[in-house]
């Protein structure tokens, strides 16, 4: 179910209320799947949500700070705070196996967040699924793309972004709810010509909640999403799905296990 090769230890300080934490990675050394779209996704992630909502903090790890342990760290400690009634929420843009990418227009598409694991074969679809077992757990997750579908790094405007946070930023408001944020996001991101179909999961209750009301815990990402071989027996696919930062792959069974210790 997780990783033979131990996790790295990550020390985790000063997480408090109406955290934003950020794990971001364009760059993947010795190799040729660089994306330019991340650093930029880092700062104007922040820049829109604390325009709107100034009471939130961040923690923003990059490039060879956004590790798996960093990430596993980070969660575990949002876990171990969060109190009934808290909100976790997950932004995620990537993509989490291999298909065929299609040419865009204007804005440009540059490259699918797809990481090429040379150790296995093909994935059949895009099966974005890390966090989507949503039901009677208190978090919401929403996602780039769905099945058969890639995240786009793209450019705007002569400047790198994710499409979908790009979307996101764009979209923002006081005031709407989860839901309705992730109805305008997918909205935009058809107008733009995007062939993407972002996904938010959650119980109802969470989704109908207003956007960062309350006391919230946002875990964004913005990386390359990759898979491999199912090791636990819970896959239809046959294949575990993740985000994979600088120093490799977190499958979604990593993720889940923290998951399962959230107040309910």
């Amino acid at each position: 179910m997780c990783f033979k090769k131990k996790q790295p230890t990550e020390i985790v300080q000063d997480i408090t209320d109406n955290t934003v934490i950020e794990i971001v990675c364009g760059d993947y050394q010795g190799t040729d799947n660089d994306l330019n779209g991340p650093p930029n996704d880092l700062i104007d992630y922040k820049n829109s949500v604390s325009s709107l909502f100034p009471q939130y903090t961040f923690r923003q790890f990059k490039d060879s700070k956004a590790t798996t342990g960093r990430f596993t760290a980070e969660l575990r400690s949002v876990v171990n705070r969060m109190k009934s009634g808290d909100l976790l929420f997950f932004v995620m843009d990537n993509c989490f196996s291999e298909s065929n990418t299609r040419g865009i227009g204007s804005p440009a598409f540059v490259r699918s967040r797809v990481y090429h694991n040379p150790k296995y074969p093909a994935h059949k679809s895009i099966v974005n699924k890390v966090l989507s077992n949503t039901d009677g757990l208190n978090y919401i997750s929403m996602s780039a793309c769905l099945d058969h579908e890639t995240a786009a790094d793209a450019v705007f405007n002569r400047r790198a972004n994710g499409a979908y946070t790009y979307c996101l930023n764009k979209t923002l408001e006081i005031g709407i709810t989860y839901r309705e944020w992730d109805q305008r996001a997918g909205e935009m991101l058809k107008r733009l010509g995007f062939n993407q179909t972002c996904t938010i999961e959650g119980p109802d209750h969470l989704l109908d909640r207003k956007v960062f009301e309350g006391t919230v815990y946002n875990m964004y990402v913005s990386s390359h999403g990759s898979h491999r071989y199912d090791t636990s027996g819970d896959e239809g696919d046959q294949q575990d799905e993740g985000p994979y930062l600088y120093d490799g792959f977190l499958p979604d069974d990593n993720i889940a296990i923290i998951l399962s210790d959230l107040p309910e």
